[in-house]
């Protein structure tokens, strides 16, 4: 069975899990998502859990008040 964990690529926030045997990249939305975004933001491990980076709605809220923030590859340490 295969895992698709959602963090927060900002301020690493576990944000979610979502446990399938069968689920497609096109069923997950995944699809709609550029090849660069892909690369960017999914990761795949050695057991062929899938590892999405996204923002959580604390670090989305921070961007949205100060847009320079999406200039910097990593602004939370």
């Amino acid at each position: 069975m295969m895992a698709i964990y959602y963090q927060c690529r900002q301020c690493g926030t576990e944000m979610g899990t979502i446990s399938t045997s069968e689920a497609k990249h096109r069923d997950l939305g995944f699809d709609v998502l550029s090849r660069q975004e892909q690369e960017e933001m999914i990761h795949v491990d050695q057991a062929g859990h899938v590892h999405m980076d996204i923002l959580c709605e604390s670090c989305h809220e921070a961007t949205a008040l100060n847009p320079e923030l999406h200039e910097q590859k990593r602004w939370v340490h």
